[in-house]
């Protein structure tokens, strides 16, 4: 294996892990990014989901005290129903049409909401739609993987401080990916390369995720706000363009 290799696979890992330590996702957002230029789709997507994973059990460390596990129940109860339904979808409807809407609509929102001033917030309390945004978040999860953006929006629009909101988006994430995880191991995507590729991320997933956790406990909530909007605005972006080139 050669050392540029070697060396990308480490520097993409670091980076996705920071950006998972700073934000509390954007793991497959940054891999996929990085890696499918030189690897096979079909090695990059459980081994993005693996260290999408571990990203999220290395920020535990300095995060499961904030977990809101009351706030958070009714988002995996809708995960629970959604991740099925957008399994069958697959069969029903266009992915590449699901995934041109959700980068339109990432553009569209965190695009509009880096513009303004006052971006928009919604005062409601409700389990009903906290359901409803991890419903939503299952079914993409299905789909094609997204299951961040429409829980971090919904957070996002109920104006939530950024350790609230971070203590009910990523514990769901680490619930789904983890659920995603299991699912490509048990349809032997998980292969010898894979466990491979895997063991030479690993350090960097590890070490970047720390990096980033350290600058989230630093970083301003007006700051924070605006890194996740452009992050959010950058997947909307990749996922454009993949579908259209």
């Amino acid at each position: 294996m050669e050392f540029w290799f070697i060396l990308l696979i480490l520097a993409g890992s670091v980076t996705a892990g920071f950006v998972t330590g700073l934000t509390g996702f954007g793991t497959a957002l940054v891999l996929s990014a990085a890696w499918l230029h030189f690897m096979d789709p079909v090695t990059v997507a459980p081994l993005a989901a693996i260290c999408s994973a571990v990203a999220q059990v290395v920020c535990l460390y300095g995060m499961w005290r904030s977990f809101q596990w009351r706030k958070l129940m009714p988002y995996l109860v809708g995960a629970a129903v959604g991740i099925p339904v957008g399994v069958w979808l697959l069969d029903v409807i266009d992915p590449v049409a699901v995934k041109l809407a959700v980068g339109g609509f990432l553009v569209f929102y965190a695009g509009y909401s880096l513009l303004v001033k006052t971006p928009p917030v919604v005062k409601v309390e409700s389990r009903v739609a906290d359901g409803i945004a991890g419903g939503g978040g299952g079914v993409l999860a299905g789909l094609g993987g997204f299951s961040g953006p429409v829980p971090l929006i919904w957070t996002q629009l109920q104006g939530l401080p950024k350790l609230v909101a971070r203590g009910i988006y990523q514990p769901y994430n680490l619930v789904v990916l983890s659920a995603s995880t299991a699912a490509h191991a048990i349809a032997g995507n998980v292969t010898e390369e894979v466990s491979t590729m895997f063991l030479l991320a690993l350090p960097g997933s590890i070490i970047g995720s720390f990096i980033g956790l350290r600058a989230f406990h630093k970083i301003s909530e007006q700051r924070f706000k605006q890194v996740v909007l452009i992050l959010l605005f950058c997947s909307g972006v990749l996922l454009l363009i993949r579908q259209v080139f």
